[in-house]
């Protein structure tokens, strides 16, 4: 009779109960009116309500489902990205003791940077449009941008100021980059002319490179004008400044 009540008792106990009537189990077990099977079945239910607790408890927590890992962009074709890299560092984008501050495929981040400010005066472009005309990841476009800041591994000297232009309750504005740096901006205006990677004579071109463009990285097909809302550079300098 002991045995069925501690049972019962187990089945509607609290979790906060659940201690005290393990407590009264071994008590009774000692005392002889429980024999050892009775005692290691009900703790066996004590431990199992523990159990069906804690996963009740670990649930009325549980937020909001996370939205799924962004996609690692990736380049549909990595030969033509790659070519497009070394061809633009060899371009020479940035002077020599800047340049020995990134990467090869930083520098062709940078160069893409430096070509909008020097024909524009700031550069707008998202950082999937530069990771695209660079032939890099935006992963790579970042850690550049953050070298440029100053902000490196081995903190240095900005050569870029980074205006950011965030909306309350709005999907907020690229980016304005400026160039700080007297060194780079007197080497991008001495330098030979060249028309902006990725769009033609007219500026405000929507023209795109025929292998990883921003169209290709961001749907991994054929490229569109203006992929998911993110244009290759219409906020104009002059209307930002």
């Amino acid at each position: 009779m002991f045995a069925e009540a501690t049972m019962r008792a187990i089945a509607a106990a609290q979790t906060t109960e659940l201690d005290h009537i393990a407590r009264e189990v071994w008590r009774a077990h000692g005392a002889g009116i429980l024999d050892d099977n009775a005692a290691q079945t009900a703790a066996e239910a004590i431990q199992a309500r523990r159990t069906i607790a804690r996963a009740e408890a670990g649930q009325s927590v549980k937020g909001p489902p996370q939205a799924p890992p962004r996609k690692r962009q990736r380049s549909p074709d990595r030969q033509a990205s790659i070519e497009r890299r070394r061809r633009l560092v060899a371009s020479g984008p940035l002077p020599p003791p800047l340049a020995a501050r990134f990467t090869w495929g930083e520098q062709a981040a940078m160069r893409i940077i430096g070509d909008e400010c020097r024909a524009h005066g700031c550069c707008t472009l998202h950082i999937d449009a530069i990771a695209a005309r660079a032939g890099v990841n935006r992963t790579t476009v970042q850690n550049a941008l953050r070298e440029a800041r100053g902000r490196g591994e081995v903190p240095g000297t900005p050569i870029i100021s980074v205006q950011e232009r965030r909306r309350a309750g709005q999907r907020s504005l690229t980016n304005i980059i400026r160039i700080v740096s007297k060194e780079w901006s007197d080497w991008l205006h001495k330098g030979p002319r060249r028309p902006a990677v990725g769009v033609g004579s007219n500026c405000t071109s929507s023209k795109k490179l025929n292998t990883t463009d921003t169209g290709l990285f961001l749907k991994g097909g054929a490229a569109e004008p203006h992929p998911w809302g993110i244009p290759d550079g219409v906020y104009a300098c002059e209307a930002v400044t």
